[in-house]
């Protein structure tokens, strides 16, 4: 294997106004496992594109590695899976086959048509063809979006497998510390490279920034200092400028009565004045080179919820509830108390009904029967985060009109998520589905609810945006059933763990 070497690298999209990357100099062994993380826009993808041809700008990259991509479009889902990755990729089909059982994945779902395999199905058999070609280099693009819990381990063990080396694009910060030993994080407009899993990029990267904190406070003391200096100068300078023009009124009067020594007056004053330009032009250098010192730290702002505590203590109560669609058994026997503050984690197999059993919550359940009792509190304010919101369209400002909600408060929300304002004009159809999600949040986070229904927050979201939401669930503590697959969001927010129990089949 070759290495990946990078040098002078910058880029720029025809519509943007500065670079996603200046001048990348980076050597990457292809043995090494690599995390690729950094802020939602921030050009992840982007430098997945660059290194495999897609997209090209200035510099060099140099390699003689063939890369694969994680993942590949499927042009018609209703086709036979097998047929349908066969016309997307060069493969033999026991080498696919090959994969699958190292993901201990069933290899006759390449024998049923795409569209009828789940999400996690899906994930599973084109990660799978990344893989078919050993002498292929892979870039892997979010892989665990909407992947249970087990399914995340079983792609984390399929990639421990795999002596070979990968790029993978995750914010999902278990995931990374089980297949990482190496951490590419793009921060601004450059890449560093971390030795090590991402929990040790994250301990190095914290105790970096206090560093610069510490440092950039030092600065800003001295600086301050330096302009309290400035001032009195200023005031100093005005002073001899005003004793100045003071002088010349007397000296007017004096001419009258006594011969003075103009020449020597002018020279005098001449050279107090150039004195104190040159000691103003010192100072603002001194300021300056105090303020360049000050290093650029990604701080991230605290986010806010339109969260109103119900006066009823019990918001939504369900008994042995069972679901069913059409003719699928989902989960059975739910058992569950939401009161007016608190985040319920509703947990489960990808299939177990966690995303029907909101929609039925909301009267958005189609085909949907149920046994047992659930009961909403009358008069509820809801706020649903849906896991599919592509439903969303048009121009930010005609998407806040139509959800009734406040414009300004909608772009607030966004720029504290890192919203840059070039996308504030862009409809929500035609952005990134991470640029989609965080709209989807910040709507949610605006409207006035008193019990929030969110389904997977953390997909799409950058590892900042998911301590942002960490931070305020944990300080608001609002009325919550939260359906999310990553265990650490879990584990961060959730004030109750609630697993569903799969219908058993007598």
């Amino acid at each position: 294997m070759s290495n990946i070497e990078i040098s002078n690298l910058s880029f720029r999209y025809e519509d943007a106004s500065d670079n996603i990357f200046n001048d990348l100099n980076l050597n990457l062994d292809s043995t090494w496992k690599l995390g690729l993380v950094g802020r939602n826009g921030r050009g992840k993808t982007t430098f997945l594109n660059l290194l495999r041809g897609k997209l090209q700008g200035t510099g060099e990259i140099e390699s003689k590695l063939i890369f694969s991509y994680f993942p590949v479009t499927v042009k018609n889902p209703e086709n036979i899976t097998l047929y349908e990755l066969q016309d997307q990729a060069s493969f033999e089909q026991w080498e696919l086959e090959r994969e699958l059982n190292l993901m201990n994945t069933d290899p006759n779902l390449l024998w049923q048509l795409f569209d009828t395999l789940s999400g996690g199905e899906q994930t599973k058999v084109l990660l799978a063809l990344s893989f078919t070609d050993r002498d292929a280099f892979p870039l892997i693009d979010e892989p665990t979006n909407h992947l249970d819990e087990e399914s995340r381990m079983q792609v984390a063990q399929y990639l421990k497998k795999h002596d070979k080396g990968f790029i993978v694009v995750s914010h999902d910060r278990d995931f990374l510390n089980q297949i990482t030993d190496h951490i590419l994080a793009i921060e601004n407009t450059e890449i560093h490279l971390y030795q090590g899993n991402y929990a040790s990029y994250e301990d190095t990267k914290e105790k970096r920034d206090q560093f610069n904190r510490d440092k950039n406070e030092k600065l800003k003391g001295e600086v301050k200092n330096l302009n309290k200096k400035y001032v009195r100068f200023n005031n100093w300078s005005d002073s001899v400028e005003a004793q100045k023009y003071k002088g010349m009124k007397e000296q007017h009067v004096l001419n009258r009565r006594t011969r003075l020594n103009k020449g020597a007056i002018g020279h005098a004053s001449a050279k107090m004045m150039k004195k104190a330009i040159n000691t103003q032009r010192r100072m603002d250098k001194r300021i300056e080179e105090k303020k360049g010192l000050m290093v650029n730290i990604e701080d991230v702002p605290d986010l806010t919820m339109n969260f109103q505590s119900n006066y009823h203590h019990t918001l939504l109560e369900t008994q042995h509830l069972s679901l069913r669609v059409q003719d699928k058994q989902l989960f059975e026997d739910l058992n569950m108390i939401v009161e007016n503050k608190g985040v319920i984690s509703l947990e489960g197999k990808n299939g177990t009904g966690k995303s029907t059993f909101l929609k039925l919550l909301l009267g958005k359940a189609n085909d949907v029967s149920y046994q047992g009792q659930f009961a909403l509190t009358n008069g509820l304010k809801i706020s649903y985060l849906p896991q599919d919101f592509t439903e969303y369209t048009g121009t930010l400002k005609e998407f806040a009109e139509k959800q009734k909600i406040s414009y300004e408060e909608l772009l607030n929300n966004l720029k504290k998520m890192g919203f840059s304002r070039e996308s504030f004009t862009t409809k929500i159809e035609e952005m990134s589905m991470g640029q989609q999600k965080r709209v989807a949040l910040a709507k949610s986070l605006v409207e006035p609810a008193d019990l929030y229904l969110w389904d997977e927050p953390a997909n799409y979201l950058d590892v900042f945006n998911q301590d942002q939401l960490i931070k305020l669930l944990k300080n608001v503590q609002p009325a919550m059933v939260l359906v999310e697959h990553d265990q650490y969001f879990i584990e961060h927010v959730a004030t109750q763990r609630i697993k569903l129990k799969k219908f058993k089949i007598n």
